[in-house]
């Protein structure tokens, strides 16, 4: 039974270190990646984001705290929660995600999205144009945010990701140690074994001549 639930944790053990891992790996290709495409002003490119919801102008749909991720379509219509750069004065150069209140129109050979929060009395002051939208949204995942924001502070860092690769590393050691540890005794116990025979063998060769003399003792008597 104990050898079962050690099996088990190990194997639970494995696989979330691995899973970290290749969260970790994507992550960091995917930062990297949006980095050289923003240095080359190619983020056209970047299809797929993820984007952390601060405020609550799209509650209950969307709750702050929650990542989205978006993908960038060729065409947006009615209904669709998209993210775009904004350029209305109360919230310029800021990313909204909002919901398209009505049909696009067509201005100036851009389409133009009307955009409104779902908890917003009223629609946004300024249309976004399909220039500035980066993505339709997906799907959410709830309170991922703070998870988020978590692990990207020291703390997060040290407990989520330095503590457990610490924890394998150590771990592998004291394994190292308890093999060195195994074969060490085995060689003892080896040494010891091969030290009695020799000394049982001594022993017979001793009585052996021990014997031998007796004998010629009792001949020369006789």
């Amino acid at each position: 039974m104990k050898k079962t639930l050690k099996l088990i944790s190990k194997i639970i053990s494995s696989t979330l270190f691995i899973l970290l891992l290749c969260i970790m790996i994507f992550l960091l290709v995917y930062v990297v990646r949006v980095k050289v495409l923003a240095n080359n002003n190619d983020l056209g490119e970047v299809k797929l984001n993820f984007y952390t919801i601060l405020s609550p102008s799209m509650y209950p749909t969307i709750k702050p705290g929650d990542i989205i991720v978006t993908y960038r379509e060729n065409a947006y219509y009615k209904g669709d929660i998209i993210t775009f750069v904004s350029t209305s004065n109360i919230s310029s150069g800021k990313t909204i995600t909002h919901r398209i209140y009505s049909e696009p129109i067509e201005m100036n050979g851009k389409m133009q999205y009307t955009t409104k929060g779902d908890n917003n009395p009223t629609p946004d002051s300024s249309p976004a144009s399909e220039d500035n939208v980066l993505g339709k949204v997906l799907f959410k995942i709830p309170k991922a945010g703070y998870i988020q924001q978590f692990l990207l502070s020291k703390i997060g860092w040290v407990s989520v990701i330095l503590l457990p690769c610490m924890g394998v590393v150590i771990y592998d050691i004291l394994k190292i140690f308890k093999i060195a540890g195994s074969k060490t005794k085995s060689v003892v116990k080896k040494n010891a074994r091969s030290d009695v025979a020799r000394k049982e063998l001594i022993k017979t060769l001793n009585e052996d001549e021990y014997e031998k003399d007796n004998d010629k003792k009792l001949n020369k008597e006789e």
